[in-house]
């Protein structure tokens, strides 16, 4: 098997390990985990498999930036046309938009799926002869006030190759672009800088370009503090014809861009952007494998809380049992009113366990938030009358069954067995029937106690299954980012 073959079976199993679960337990971190490994999915199966399968498809460049930076007025720019809607309201992009050749079109259609609007509307393909081997994807707005824009430009960052960052001369030091601009290093991704929208003072302007190129250096974005490294665009008219500035505005990072598309050069920076992005992937996998030792040791914890609280009620209920305290069989002289108050009794034992695993889970943050959802496991279940009420019936027939040898006849016998269950509930020795036997009844009755109780906190055990992760999945997925690892070493040597 080559190299890369290699790496791609590692990266499809790893892939198929993170697809095989979800983070379920609720709680302050649940979401951030779940996108994380969401995230990891993406990147791996729309990017990663994508670009090994086909290295030499069109390099694509993301535009990224802050709200208002001018990111659709620079596709617009580059494009020649109206590819990307620009306006006064923000954030104006709120969907991808795609400019690519059209015979590179359906593509995107299938990377991008439903991201870039109805009927692929968001796809504007032409014959610019840049887009024979790069494509550019204008992004929502990373700090956008609609978390949608925000998550669906963290998809469209998943299938970058390369970045172009465009910030504006009033708001590059925002904390947001920073935040963002690390989570793009991390990646490893080649980046473009953009300082658009500059005065005209040349003395400000340069300024504000050493100032920027510093503040790139001190984060690891740039070798050396140079601002020629930086693309700068000077504020200017923007023409309602195509909404973009003047070609020469941007003929420096289109010339940039036909040297990316290369294919020697296209080549190295698909090379560095696959790297970064299975470096990341093996990065991130430890944080996942965190997550689910933490949600399996939350789950394991809660398990036992229900089970610690239902085995104190079992201890208490035995107890009373033994001190004839379970019920109050007086003014009761029929099976049939025994069956209903013993079935009564079972099920208020049932209650009180549930009331107290649930006040234990509710001192819990997880706990607190699945009792939130499942608010019925403050009581006993729908299902335990009924149990109690089979149980209870099971118990008088057993006593029914252990006279048959000294009372012959049905009528007396029915009678002896109230006698006898009476006595036995009151946890007073009974004329009827042997000392044995009448232990064995009530051993049998605690034991009838014990399967009532089982069940009813099959409800808590059953929750806990179901936001459980699988034994053993951590290990797995570690030993397949180890394979990837390996794989990676492999071929990027």
């Amino acid at each position: 098997m080559t190299a890369a073959a290699q790496l791609r079976s590692s990266l499809e199993g790893l892939s198929a390990a993170l697809e095989s679960f979800q983070f379920r337990v609720p709680g302050t971190g649940q979401a951030a985990k779940e996108r994380s490994r969401a995230e990891l999915v993406r990147s791996i199966r729309e990017y990663l498999l994508p670009r090994l399968d086909d290295p030499d498809a069109p390099v694509v460049a993301v535009l990224v930036g802050p709200t208002g930076s001018g990111k659709s007025i620079m596709l617009n720019s580059l494009a020649g046309q109206r590819a990307s809607e620009p306006g006064a309201l923000r954030p104006t992009t709120r969907s991808p938009v795609v400019w690519t050749n059209r015979r590179h079109a359906r593509r995107y259609q299938t990377l991008l799926g439903g991201l870039i609007g109805r009927e692929n509307s968001g796809v504007v393909a032409g014959d610019d002869g840049i887009t024979d081997q790069l494509t550019v994807i204008d992004a929502p707005d990373f700090d956008s006030v609609y978390a949608d824009s925000r998550v669906i430009g963290e998809q469209v960052l998943a299938v970058a190759d390369l970045c172009i960052f465009v910030a504006s001369a009033l708001r590059y030091a925002d904390g947001a672009a920073w935040e963002f601009l690390d989570q793009i290093r991390l990646r490893g991704l080649p980046i473009l800088f953009v300082l658009n929208r500059l005065g005209p003072d040349p003395e400000a302007r340069k300024l504000i370009l050493g100032d920027f190129a510093a503040m790139l250096k001190d984060r690891d974005l740039l070798l050396e503090a140079d601002s020629s490294l930086i693309f700068d665009v000077s504020e200017q008219v923007v023409y309602p014809r195509h909404g973009g500035l003047h070609a020469d505005a941007v003929a420096a990072i289109r010339q940039e861009l036909a040297l990316i598309s290369d294919p020697g050069l296209r080549r190295a920076v698909v090379r560095q952007s696959t790297e970064g992005a299975v470096a990341e992937v093996i990065e991130k996998v430890g944080s996942i494998v965190d997550g689910i030792a933490e949600d399996r040791s939350i789950v394991t914890t809660l398990h036992t809380l229900a089970e610690e609280a239902y085995a104190a009620e079992l201890t208490t209920s035995k107890q009373l049992v033994q001190a004839g305290s379970l019920m109050t069989p007086v003014g009761v002289d029929s099976r049939e009113a025994l069956q209903r108050e013993l079935a009564s009794a079972l099920s208020r034992r049932c209650g009180v366990a549930a009331r107290n695993a649930a006040a234990a889970w509710d001192s819990t943050d997880e706990g607190h938030a699945l009792l939130q959802v499942a608010d019925t496991l403050w009581r006993h279940g729908a299902e335990t009358p009924a149990v109690a009420e089979g149980e209870s019936t099971a118990w008088l027939d057993a006593i029914g069954k252990s006279l048959e040898a000294t009372v012959r006849r049905a009528r007396p016998r029915r009678k002896a067995a109230a006698a006898l269950a009476t006595a036995l509930l009151s946890g007073q020795p009974s004329e009827e029937g042997e000392a044995d036997a009448q232990a064995a009844l009530v051993a049998d009755l605690e034991d009838r106690v014990a399967t009532v109780l089982a069940q009813d906190a099959d409800r808590f055990l059953a929750l806990t299954q179901r936001v459980a992760i699988s034994d053993g999945l951590g290990d797995t997925i570690s030993a397949l980012a180890a394979e990837v690892s390996a794989g990676a070493g492999e071929f990027y040597r």
